[in-house]
Formats: C-alpha cells, structure tokens, sequence
C-alpha cells in the first residue's frame, strides 16, 4: 500500500455529506487501494452496514464506485446486497459505498473446510440455486449487467438464512451488444474468460465465471487459467482442462460435459443463458424440492469444521422431507380406518374402541392439519419474495 493510503483505525467516525455518522467496528478486508469496513451508525448504534472504500481514487474507481452503487440501489433481488449510498470524503482522498453487512462466510471459505476441499454436487446446487438467479435477474436487465467477477471468494453465505448471496460488484458493467467493456485491471485468474484479457466482455463471460465456480465447489481445484488453455490449444489442439468427472468420477457425464462447454475458450461455444446452463447441470435427476431450498450452512462457531461437513445438513434436508410426505400418508390411512373401526364399533356399542378410534382421528387429523398449514406458510413466504 502507497506512503500515506492507511487503514482507519476502530472507533474513528466517517461522515457523509448528509451528516450520518458511522463508526468504525473493525476490518473486514484490505486489499493495495482500499479496504471493507464494519460500521455502525452512531445515532442508531444498532444498525450494522458494510463500508467499502477506495484510498486516492483517480477518475476510473470513482466512476466504477458510482456505476456499482447506481446499479446496486436499483436492483431488488434477495440473493444481492443493498446499497444505501455512494459518497466521498475530500479531507480523507477517499470514495466510500455503504452497504448491508451480510455476517457469514465466502464459499471459498466454506469449500477449504471441506473434505477434501469439495462439495458434493447436490450440494453445489443446492447453494448456487439464488446464485444462478440473481444471474438470470442481472443479465435480464435492460442493458443486461455483467458480474464480471463470479467466483467462490464472491459468494457469500449468511449464518443467519444460509441462503448464499453474489457479492462485489467493482467489475461490473452493463453490456449494450455490439459494443465492448473493457477490464484491464481486475482479473481472477481461473475464473476470468478470455475476452477479459483482450477484448470486450458480454454476458457469456459470466457464464464463465459461473462454470468456473462449479468446477471449483466440484473439484477443489481452479481450473486452469484461460490464457494457458488457449495457448495450449494453439500449439497443440488439446485443452488441458480435465472434465470434472475426470477427477470426481461420481459426477455424472452431463453435468461434466456442461461445465466443459461452460468454460469454453471461444464465447460462442458457451451457452447462451444462464439457464441453459442450468438445466444441464440439473438434468440428472436431483429433487426438485432440495434444488428451491435454501442452503443452510450457519454453525455454532461462525465457521465449518471438518469433523462437521455442511454434507450433513444438505442430506438432512432431504431426509426430513421424505419423512414428512411419510408420515402425512401415515396420517391419512389412519384417518380413514379409524373412521370405518369408530363407525362400526359404535353400532356394536364396543365403547373402549370408539373412543381409541376418536382419540387416534384427532391426533392424525391434527398431524395432517399441522402439515398444511406448514405448507401453505412456506408457500406465502415464497409468493412474497
């Protein structure tokens, strides 16, 4: 970091023209010109934000801080951060973009502390599910908005709803066709496609990014570096990226085949939407009700441990289902045989078993009743996101 780009100490207040006042509760991240704060309001000392700053900004970082906080304060997605506001601060040479804090940790994270440093694939889908849509909401903009950066260090998990979250929008752009945007300065190597070290980006270079992350979560390694791939395959006509299944022989060839084509060098050999992607990698039968539940990967400590794989909660997930649509049917057959048993122990005055044939109704009748009521909450809170 230059002579004089310091990191704000704890307990030093930032104030934006409007005359909120945050302090200072720690850092979250730094990097060569900057760093991520967490913040409170003073006069509301229970609101946590995230504070992200740019030390000495020249033109471009205040242009792309006030792109990142325009898009992001439009945009309404579940699975996106908010953004409040976008203010610099003359006396300290520095631009700043609030947002919402989002406690919890990134998949690259997550991922490390793994077995093996992977996910299995019904977990891998189960936490890219809002991931992908946020995606599908980006790209479905009028111009359409390009991440630019997708990757496992983006993506963040809440330790409240575990439902993951795309975070880090400084690459982004919006892409108008027949035009090119431009990145020279910020790229992920492994996960950036090669038109993001020569030429215009689009919204193929997000799907990418998004193969990318798969082949990661899947694999536990970083694919290899576009530029080297395309090299190789000049020299030799051979990608040196081995398919997935390849090194995790349990995925299934379709699932492999799309993260291949997903990673292709050439962009018009990739997919042409995210949800064509998607539709691939799902293809091979995975349930449809693990598939919309969120990920719920919130432990005690704030963090995944080894001994306590975050597999366990994905199968638990899908246990508790099964068992569930079990005992509803479980509930109606009781139901129905204690209403003909009750009926003919009544005409036969076999007063004991009446009344155990009432007592078993009402307790499946209650069972069936708690379930749909369940059900029905489950499905509002769906209609309202």
């Amino acid at each position: 970091m230059q002579k004089g780009q310091f990191i704000l100490p704890r307990g030093v207040t930032v104030v934006e023209p409007g005359g909120n006042r945050f302090v200072i509760e720690k850092t979250l991240g730094r990097g060569e010109f900057g760093a991520v704060y967490l913040v409170r309001e003073r006069d509301r000392m229970s609101n946590f934000f995230a504070l992200k700053e740019v030390i000495n900004p020249n033109k471009d970082d205040r242009e792309r801080f006030a792109f990142e906080g325009e898009v992001l304060k439009r945009l309404r997605h579940r699975a996106l951060p908010r953004v409040h506001h976008v203010f610099e601060n003359d006396k300290l040479k520095r631009v700043y973009l609030l947002m919402d804090y989002i406690e919890g940790e990134n998949l690259e994270v997550l991922r490390q502390a793994q077995p093996d440093g992977r996910f299995p694939l019904s977990g891998v889908l189960l936490l890219m599910a809002p991931i992908v849509d946020a995606m599908k909401y980006l790209h479905s903009q009028n111009p359409p908005i390009v991440h630019r950066d997708i990757k496992p260090a983006n993506i963040i998990v809440p330790s409240s709803s575990g439902e993951a979250k795309l975070a880090d929008f400084g690459s982004a752009k919006e892409y108008v066709p027949g035009t090119a945007t431009m990145i020279v300065d910020r790229r992920s190597h492994g996960y950036a496609a090669l038109e993001q070290y020569r030429s215009g980006t689009t919204p193929a270079t997000d799907i990418f990014g998004l193969g990318a992350t798969f082949y990661t979560l899947l694999t536990g390694l970083i694919p290899i570096d576009s530029v080297s791939r395309a090299t190789k395959l000049l020299n030799t006509d051979v990608d040196p990226l081995k398919p997935v299944n390849l090194l995790v022989p349990a995925i299934p060839n379709v699932v492999a085949e799309a993260i291949q084509r997903a990673l292709s060098i050439g962009m018009d050999d990739r997919f042409k939407t995210v949800d064509e992607f998607w539709r691939e990698v799902t293809a091979p039968g995975e349930s449809p009700a693990l598939l919309a539940a969120p990920a719920d990967l919130s432990q005690e400590q704030g963090s995944l441990k080894k001994d306590t794989p975050t597999v366990q909660s994905f199968e638990l997930l899908t246990n508790r289902s099964n068992f569930r649509n079990i005992l509803s049917l479980i509930a109606g057959l009781l139901i129905f045989l204690t209403l003909v048993i009750g009926v003919l122990s009544y005409l036969l005055s076999i007063w004991g078993l009446f009344f155990i044939c009432v007592g078993v109704f009402l307790l499946a009748l209650g069972v069936l009743l708690y379930d749909w009521f369940s059900w029905m909450r489950r499905f509002k809170d769906a209609e309202q996101e």
